[in-house]
């Protein structure tokens, strides 16, 4: 009797998934940006990782992680989609390219130390990243109320799931605090240390809840003066300004509420944009 072909599985599973992240620091193959979510800032603007095909599975590519797999963030993974010719990275394996080299010169002090600093990830970090990714989905649907049949609920659930997975694998390896990963926590990231001990769904909501305002007040002021006049295609550069600068007035009346990361980068901007004018 003949026996069946084996199945020959194409997707990378979580077990890849996680491999993929610690060997590539965390770190979108496509942009340099860091996908490690302790670092990112408490509001919308933040990037989730996920695992890319070098060939796409469409075209042949298999779920070999090593060989075909690359950590990008999902909206450049989801940009790419299946165009095999969109393989042009600035960092493999969580160091920069020769085409980095080429385009950017040497990394500069604060891109070296992070990758070294996340050289000390491992694959049990991925779970918790992802916990993390979930509850900042719930974050988002709190702040824009979108019209999904998803919830915040069903975000917190799905996070606590993956904390749950997270438990399960986490005496693998030292906590992040051993391994320099994280040197002195933010208020921001001692809470989300914290659920790491969480042994139920409720205990996990309530502990990351209460960063839920900080998170739709840091997103409204980001959102507003990087994305003025988002709903007119129609709008003029003088009415886009003109927004922009009454969402920095704005932003520096409430200054106090936001996150230092938040108002930074939102003057930043404004001074670069308008020192000139």
């Amino acid at each position: 009797m003949n026996k069946a072909p084996a199945i020959t599985r194409k997707n990378f599973n979580d077990t890849d998934k996680a491999k993929i992240f610690a060997r590539d620091r965390a770190t979108c193959c496509f942009s340099g940006a860091n996908l490690w979510l302790l670092d990112a800032p408490l509001r919308v603007g933040w990037q989730s990782d996920w695992a890319d095909h070098k060939k796409p599975i469409s075209r042949g590519g298999k779920a070999d992680w090593e060989e075909n797999g690359v950590c990008a963030s999902h909206t450049l993974n989801m940009k790419k989609r299946n165009n095999t010719a969109d393989t042009t990275y600035l960092f493999e394996r969580g160091h920069p390219t020769a085409l980095y080299y080429e385009l950017f010169g040497t990394p500069p002090p604060h891109v070296s130390q992070r990758l070294q600093r996340l050289s000390n990830l491992r694959e049990v970090d991925w779970y918790f990243n992802r916990a993390i990714s979930w509850i900042f989905e719930a974050f988002n649907f709190i702040w824009s109320q979108p019209k999904y049949e998803r919830t915040d609920e069903d975000w917190f659930k799905a996070a606590y799931r993956k904390l749950r997975e997270f438990q399960k694998f986490q005496e693998s390896a030292p906590a992040v605090e051993e391994r320099g990963i994280i040197q002195s926590p933010s208020e921001t990231q001692e809470i989300f240390l914290f659920i790491r001990t969480c042994d139920s769904l409720k205990a996990m909501t309530e502990q990351v809840i209460q960063l839920s305002n900080r998170y739709s007040q840091n997103s409204s002021a980001w959102w507003n003066y990087f994305h003025p006049c988002y709903d007119d295609a129609s709008a003029t550069s003088r009415a886009k300004d003109l927004k922009r600068h009454r969402a920095y007035e704005k932003a520096c009346k409430i200054r106090e509420r936001l996150d230092t990361e938040t108002f930074q980068c939102i003057q930043d901007d404004f001074q670069f944009r308008f020192s000139s004018k």
